[in-house]
């Protein structure tokens, strides 16, 4: 009779497998400390990276405005340009389109609006309210609306200083009408804390919040303009640079 010999390590290997697989079983997964300190991460990274996203946005959009504004000023002198490139000899257009005079002999005394002037100046014609430059004053700012929704966007100021006139004969009579001057342009935000307000530009930095736009302009532009179509304007305007150099 054969005696087969029996393994007994088998079985002692087979049981601390089993032991093994689960003790795995019930280490699976992530324990409460592990799971708080994965939490503790994620909230630290995201205070990190939050306040990063406000201040690009909020940059981004400061940056936008100014480009509006910027776009607003320049079409105002555009328009003013195109009156005195085609000749202005009619009193109704010297008292209606040109920007109000100001009294001061440099354009950048000329202070910021300390009021508004309430008729819009709006791409809808349902509520464009502003066809005449010559109610305003200025130390006046009138509302403008870009998008034609009829709501305010910003606030312009105008104004012409420094002017040169010469007395012209035409068909029916004489007229004193401007052949240069000094034209400036500050465009306001809607936000604009009217009796708080200056004359220097805002200054484009990164921020969170308003920076400068509810007390200074986010556009200022200032310009010459002249027409030199008359027998008077190469005198006039003469007399306008020696002006300038005068102390």
């Amino acid at each position: 009779m054969m005696t087969y010999l029996t393994q007994p390590w088998k079985p002692r290997l087979l049981s601390l497998l089993q032991k093994q697989h689960l003790l795995t079983d019930k280490n699976s997964g992530l324990t409460l400390i592990e799971g708080l300190v994965a939490i503790l991460i994620v909230s630290a990274v995201t205070t990190a990276i939050t306040p990063m996203m406000f201040l690009s946005v909020a940059t981004r959009i400061q940056n936008r405005r100014s480009e509006q504004a910027l776009q607003l000023a320049h079409g105002q002198i555009d328009q003013i340009r195109v009156l005195m490139e085609q000749g202005i000899n009619d009193q109704t257009v010297i008292d209606r389109q040109l920007p109000p005079l100001a009294g001061e002999n440099n354009v950048n005394d000329v202070g910021p609006p300390t009021g508004i002037f309430n008729n819009l100046l709006s791409t809808n014609s349902s509520c464009n309210d502003l066809t005449d430059l010559g109610q305003l004053s200025p130390n006046q700012a009138f509302p403008v609306d870009v998008n034609g929704d009829c709501e305010i966007d910003f606030y312009m100021q105008t104004f012409r200083t420094n002017e040169v006139t010469a007395v012209l004969n035409n068909s029916n009579n004489s007229i004193e009408v401007p052949i240069v001057f000094r034209m400036g342009v500050r465009v306001y935000y809607r936000n604009a804390d009217f009796g708080n307000l200056e004359t220097d530009q805002a200054s484009l930095v990164m921020t969170t919040g308003e920076g400068q736009q509810r007390t200074r302009p986010l556009a200022s532009l200032f310009t010459v303009m002249a027409q030199g179509d008359t027998t008077l304007s190469l005198d006039r305007y003469r007399i306008f640079l020696t002006d300038e150099v005068r102390p």
